[in-house]
């Protein structure tokens, strides 16, 4: 079984009386799961690659800011307008071959679903 949280409580024993703090809890953060599947095990030049990313937060902890990145083969180029995050279209940053976009929230045990497309060029 994972841990999910760390509860404890203190005491004092003076030999006549014992006291028992009040506990205090603190939820422990996972490492986010990501899995990246392509469409096509096999392609020629000219043809579409579709990349499909799960991003899971197995913890109780909500994560914010979470910055994707992907970094494109050099023999592929970013299909504009082809980047949807969760069935919505959004716009991802694009720097030299890297794609970059920031999710603001994932919630505690939930997914977030990042879909993009590249043509191959050789």
């Amino acid at each position: 079984m994972e841990c999910s949280r760390v509860y404890n409580i203190a005491q004092v024993d003076t030999g006549c009386h014992i006291s028992v703090s009040n506990g205090v809890e603190t939820a422990i953060k996972k490492p986010l799961q990501i899995t990246k599947t392509v469409d096509k095990e096999k392609a020629c030049t000219g043809e579409i690659l579709t990349y499909t990313i799960f991003i899971q937060n197995t913890s109780l902890v909500e994560e914010t800011q979470v910055v994707f990145s992907d970094e494109l083969d050099e023999n592929v180029v970013y299909v504009n307008e082809s980047f949807t995050v969760n069935g919505q279209a959004q716009t991802p940053a694009l720097d030299n071959r890297t794609l970059y976009y920031v999710i603001s929230t994932i919630e505690p045990m939930s997914s977030v679903e990042i879909i993009f497309q590249v043509r191959i060029i050789e």
